[in-house]
Parts: structure tokens; C-alpha cells; sequence
């Protein structure tokens, strides 16, 4: 298990230089448990979004905002310290390559989580279970829940304005707030 001591260092990939492109990653959920990012849907709906995340493992907590845009063609993300200083920016195409740059040198952050967990969340059903490996996850009323023959690996609650990702087995809880 790794040890995750920065913003979000447990939702990103590790980011070697100031900038790289990338092809599509399979991102590690659990020993046996992998997910392979799915490239931006075909019917993906335009939208912008800033969301205040969260992240809490054991007693620390850290907070960044996450502004996000949605088009057709790809989906670009840029993550802020919450002073608003730019941490990264990402874009995931079509096609299913993504492009990185690192805003901050010397700040090791993990893109390739972080898409796996915003797409685990928030992309179609359908395409997340295309790239889960090794589990399941099923749809509920408020929820999504993604399971092997172990038990329950990880749980997204959804309410209005709030989706909250807890990992059971890395025990890290990540809290988005929409803003706008």
C-alpha cells in the first residue's frame, strides 16, 4: 500500500518531468482489482464544473478545487491548492490518450487515480464496466458499489450537490462538493 502524504497524491500518476503524454493506464484498485481508464464516452454532454474535493486517510485531511470541462471531443481538468495555485492540468481525448503537465516540479502527483476514481464515479455504467477488472460494481438508488468475491472494495454516495468515494481497503474517503 502506498503512502500518500500530498493533495490528492492518492487520486493522480506519478507526473516524471513537467509534461507528458500518456495511452490509456490500467490503475491498481486493490491486489487482484484493477481498472483500465476508459477513453471520454461517444455522448459525452458539454459541461463545466468547479468541485472542492476532499481527501481524508486516517486523522489528515487535505482540500483542493478541481476545475473540470466536458466537451464532445475530451475532458480537461485543472487541480488548485485551495490559496488557487495550480497544481496540474490534464486532458483526456477521444481517442484515449491523455496529456499531463505538472505545474509544480518537484511534486510527484498521480493523474491516472485520479481519472480512475472521477470515472468510476461519474462515466456511464456501461463503459466502467468495460475497464473494471477483477470485481464487479453494481448500481443502486444513491449509489455505486464496487465488490469482489471479498466483499465490498469501494463505495460512491451520491446526494444533490455531494459525491463521496470511501475506499474500504487503502481506508481513504475522498468528499466532492459541487460549487458551481
Amino acid at each position: 500500500m502506498q503512502r500518500v502524504s500530498v493533495t490528492l497524491l492518492i487520486l493522480c500518476l506519478l507526473v516524471v518531468g513537467c509534461s507528458s503524454a500518456h495511452r490509456i493506464d490500467t490503475v491498481s484498485l486493490d491486489h487482484e482489482i484493477h481498472y483500465k481508464l476508459q477513453a471520454v464516452p461517444e455522448s459525452w454532454p458539454k459541461m463545466s464544473a468547479l468541485q472542492l474535493v476532499t481527501v481524508t486517510r486516517g486523522d489528515e485531511q487535505n482540500t483542493l478545487l478541481l476545475q473540470s470541462e466536458r466537451s464532445e471531443q475530451q475532458l480537461n481538468l485543472v487541480a488548485l491548492t485551495a490559496q488557487g495555485i495550480s497544481l496540474f492540468s490534464l486532458s483526456l481525448f477521444k481517442d484515449g490518450n491523455y496529456h499531463v503537465e505538472n505545474h509544480l516540479p518537484g511534486i510527484n502527483l498521480y493523474p491516472s487515480h485520479m481519472l480512475a476514481d472521477m470515472q468510476l464515479a461519474t462515466w456511464p455504467l456501461t463503459n466502467v464496466k468495460q475497464g473494471l477488472l477483477g470485481a464487479s460494481i453494481t448500481q443502486q438508488q444513491d449509489a455505486r458499489i464496487i465488490s469482489d468475491l471479498n466483499g465490498e472494495v469501494m463505495r460512491i454516495r451520491y446526494t444533490d450537490t455531494t459525491t463521496t468515494i470511501t475506499h474500504m481497503r487503502r481506508h481513504y474517503t475522498i468528499t466532492i462538493e459541487e460549487i458551481n
